[in-house]
């Protein structure tokens, strides 16, 4: 905790200010001062729902993914350096500037928390640099204890620049981000940690799914007409779909077959392909050629994905197009 004291000292160091007081405040600055206040408020506000967000992320950890986990943070950090930049262009009143100091303080130290997170949690899940990614992580969640304790001083601070203008009763919000103070302890860092990738790495979920906006026929769609695709004319037809992996596993030797039936015509066609891998999230575009025209007769497409071993949701899988040649 000493340390602790020193490194705020340090940084609190050149922010103390001897301005001497007021009380004539005119109608102009009262407004200017209602206006900073509003301001510095909604960013406050902002900033404690960030920290809700971000541990509300790790608590749920063993529900989700590494990657839905990756995303969240991802945004949470976003979401830090927007309300960081704009205090920076803030502008305070007069007599506020080293209350606004140790605001910006706040926000400085809260976004590097943030900022050194992310890349020290995917470190870890990669078995990358274990020890150090381990303590950057701690200094993130110490970074947040800082923080809170300089907004302490940003309070009172602010307090004693209100009543320097004769405003007695100058207060704003508390703001208090690290939910639980024993994360600035390595062995809890540790604990949180190991229950992180442990779930992670063992929460499979396994799928995936045809993008059905992705479909492309050649050639080409003309229009549509009720609930029939009208396509140019040409001698063959290919299709082209997009596959994409929704689980959090790559998926290998995954089946695409494409049935091809016309109105009057008692033979349907079938074609298959196989994508050799696909990666989480990643999309795989799959182009099948070769069906045979039938220009003006009604016809449609059965494409089928999947599914993979241990799919839970099919209802993805499958997609039916309706369509026509033109003559």
């Amino acid at each position: 905790m000493i340390i602790i004291a020193i490194v705020i000292g340090s940084w609190l160091t050149g922010l103390w200010s001897c301005e001497k007081g007021r009380s004539d405040l005119t109608e102009k600055e009262k407004l200017s001062i209602a206006d900073y206040i509003n301001s510095i408020s909604v960013l406050i506000q902002h900033s404690n729902k960030v920290s809700v967000n971000f541990f509300s992320t790790l608590n749920k950890a063993k529900d989700i993914s590494k990657e839905e986990l990756e995303t969240d943070l991802s945004n949470d950090l976003e979401e830090s350096k927007i309300i960081m930049e704009n205090s920076l262009e803030i502008n305070p009143p007069d007599f506020f500037d080293v209350s606004h100091g140790y605001l910006s303080l706040v926000f400085k130290t809260r976004n590097k928390a943030y900022e050194e997170f992310k890349p020290a949690l995917s470190n870890i899940f990669g078995d990358t640099d274990v020890e150090n990614s381990t303590a950057q992580i701690a200094d993130s969640f110490l970074n947040m204890y800082i923080s809170d304790e300089i907004y302490k001083y940003f309070q009172e601070e602010l307090k004693k620049s209100g009543e320097s203008l004769g405003v007695n009763n100058l207060t704003i919000i508390d703001s208090s981000i690290l939910q639980d103070r024993n994360l600035i302890n390595i062995q809890d860092v540790n604990n949180l940690l190991a229950e992180i990738k442990t779930v992670t790495d063992v929460a499979q979920r396994r799928g995936v799914a045809i993008l059905n906006q992705s479909i492309v026929f050649s050639p080409e769609i003309l229009n549509e007409a009720d609930e029939y695709l009208i396509i140019k004319n040409g001698s063959d037809i290919s299709v082209t779909i997009s596959i994409e992996n929704q689980g959090n596993m790559a998926e290998n030797d995954v089946l695409v077959k494409m049935s091809y039936s016309a109105e009057g015509i008692s033979k349907t066609e079938e074609k298959t392909y196989t994508i050799k891998t696909i990666n989480p999230s990643e999309q795989a575009s799959v182009t099948i050629s070769g069906f045979k025209a039938y220009p003006e007769k009604k016809c449609e497409i059965k494409i089928e994905a999947g599914p993979v071993p241990e799919e839970v949701l099919i209802t993805n899988n499958t997609a039916i197009f309706k369509f026509m040649m033109e003559k």
